[in-house]
């Protein structure tokens, strides 16, 4: 809009191809218009700006909290907001970045909130507590409005009701002393609510913790909870919980002593720590008891023992999550995880057909689904529901990741390869992305351009182990022995029960010559896999190369029996070879 208001004030255009002569192109009148809009549009920036501004300081910066004074509608003043100044000052204390200031001056029932929260902004405030009270001849009734000006995604209103009490609990500051301890507790709870949207869970877990202390008897409050919301307290305390010591990592699996490790992504990459999810059940739990019905609690309590690993209570939960609320999509698309992970795939996709029955553009729902049809082996049907999530949300890396891992299944590498840059591309932190595009490059025989990958990959993550396997595995087939140590050495650093690599480091110290490294990595090898027949294969060998005869052959021996019980004849053949190439062997 400011574009075009700009155009039209200031376009001119020549005639006759002459450079000197110009003409107006629009009308004055249009001209007018255009000048008003460029007005218009950079009052609105301003006023946009400025509240955006208020919202990244109640986000980031010193939270203000304005104290009007309670008027008294009937006779002399109470000293009311005085004795809340106090409570608040107290309970606020030890928290630098909030301020306490005094409105001295009323804001009354008839001005209501929209004066209250002008008054806010003119000293720039993010909280207002103002309101009055009113006596009769035995009874006194308070009324508090709590005010938080901007609004918050995970705090849409609060409300308060008035407070109604005899007279003499007034006089003897027991009703100044109760609407303090409930201000607090509104306060600490807001400003929880505000470092929670901020992602800084260790503070807003501060601070609901404190609130709580302000909650004197908690059945009266279970009781009252419209007025405390204490069970959004819990749910979010638990949430805080459970997103506070979240930490990545990476899985991988591969099949055969010679294959590059290529990296699925789970849900399992993720680890959880378990204390923090223990309070986390324990705080949706307390949600769930003050509201019985709160769907959103007994879902996020499955999540968490999901994470536990105890799948058959988190199903529990998101079951009981849907009877309360048939259509929580959501909820069917972590129900559908769960039965995943236990292997249920046809119960997970169930879910995830009706997670988008109830929402069709759920986009993680169609990439969860697209995850249970490549377990299934049904890798069309996968990449038909990565298309769709793609249509949808045409930036979704991880759809753009699992496709490629589809296509690389399907031994349709050059697709995979376009899948693999197209998610780095849009997110180029992915580790994982350039790891898988490397293995396909080993396929394609690009060692280069693998091994360029592989770097990159350790360059976002320097602890992948699967890229310091992977990238070991190339510069071996390359000759480049030293280096091929040094990538296996620093995988067994990270993972150091991995039978795989230690077998791989000892055939290379083999060949090297270093016999008694290699059997030494054989030994470990063995002690964390016993029926690794490439171990007991390769120690055979080195021990013949020694000259140690009789341990070459009991290992040989062992390594044909345990390939004879798994069903490997290739490698039965090979070894059987030695054994016969040993015993003819006269020394």
């Amino acid at each position: 809009l400011l574009s075009i208001c700009l155009y039209v004030w200031f376009k001119r255009s020549r005639i006759d191809g002459s450079e000197d002569t110009l003409v107006k192109h629009y009308s004055q009148k249009t001209r007018r218009l255009a000048l008003v809009g460029l007005f218009a549009v950079a009052l609105l920036m301003v006023l946009s700006g400025g509240g955006w501004n208020r919202w990244h300081n109640l986000q980031k910066h010193q939270i203000v909290v304005l104290v009007a004074d309670f008027k008294n509608l009937q006779s002399e003043d109470r000293g009311v907001e005085e004795s809340i100044i106090d409570q608040l000052g107290n309970a606020l204390a030890e928290y630098d970045d909030v301020k306490l200031q005094a409105l001295k001056e009323e804001i009354t029932a008839q001005e209501g909130s929209k004066v209250a929260r002008a008054k806010g902004k003119k000293h720039h405030a993010d909280i207002v507590l103002w309101g009055w009270y009113e006596e009769s001849k035995t009874n006194i009734k308070v009324t508090v409005k709590f005010e938080v000006l901007e609004k918050l995604h995970y705090l849409s209103s609060v409300e308060t009701k008035p407070l109604i009490q005899p007279i003499a609990k007034l006089d003897n500051f027991e009703i100044q002393a109760q609407l303090s301890e409930e201000m607090s507790y509104l306060t600490l709870f807001t400003i929880g609510v505000v470092r929670y949207e901020a992602q800084d869970y260790e503070d807003a877990i501060a601070r609901f913790t404190k609130a709580l202390e302000f909650v004197p008897d908690a059945e009266q409050a279970i009781a009252q909870d419209t007025d405390t919301a204490l069970h959004a307290l819990y749910l979010y305390r638990g949430d805080a919980y459970q997103f506070q010591e979240t930490q990545h990592h990476t899985t991988y699996y591969n099949k055969a002593l010679g294959e590059q490790m290529f990296v699925v992504l789970t849900d399992e990459d993720t680890y959880y720590n378990k204390e923090k999810l223990e309070q986390a059940i324990a705080d949706y739990t307390q949600s769930i008891k003050i509201y019985p019905k709160f769907a959103v609690a007994y879902n996020n309590r499955g999540h968490a023992y999901h994470h536990k690993g105890e799948l058959d209570q988190a199903i529990s939960d998101y079951t009981q999550a849907l009877k309360i609320y048939p259509k929580y999509a959501k909820v069917y698309n972590n129900r559908g995880l769960a039965y995943s992970e236990k292997g249920e795939l046809d119960q997970a996709i169930s879910d995830y057909n009706q997670a988008l029955k109830i929402y069709p553009e759920f986009t993680g729902a169609y990439n969860n689904r697209g995850l249970a049809y490549s377990e299934k082996g049904e890798l069309d049907q996968a990449i038909s529901d990565y298309n769709q999530a793609l249509k949808i949300y045409p930036e979704f890396t991880t759809a753009y990741y699992n496709r490629g891992n589809g296509y690389y299944k399907k031994g349709e590498l050059d697709q995979a390869i376009a899948d693999y840059t197209q998610s780095i591309k849009i997110y180029p932190k992915q580790a994982e992305a350039y790891n898988n595009r490397g293995v396909a490059y080993y396929k394609k025989g690009k060692l280069d351009q693998a091994i360029a990958d592989y770097t990159q990959t350790l360059k976002i993550n320097p602890k992948f182990v699967a890229a310091y396997h992977n990238r070991g595995v190339i510069y071996s087939e390359k000759g480049e022995l030293d280096q091929a140590i040094s990538d296996y050495t620093q995988a067994l650093k990270i993972n150091p029960d991995n039978a795989i690599t230690y077998t791989k480091r000892g055939i290379l110290y083999s060949e090297k010559g270093k016999l008694d490294q290699a059997i030494a990595d054989f030994n470990q090898a063995l002690k964390i896999n016993p029926k690794f027949a490439l171990a007991y294969t390769n120690r055979g060998y080195a021990y013949s190369k020694l000259g140690n005869k009789q341990k070459a052959t009991q290992d040989l021996k062992k390594a044909a029996k345990l390939f004879a019980d798994q069903g490997d004849t290739f490698q039965q053949q090979i070894v059987l070879a030695l054994l016969n190439k040993l015993y003819s062997d006269p020394k």
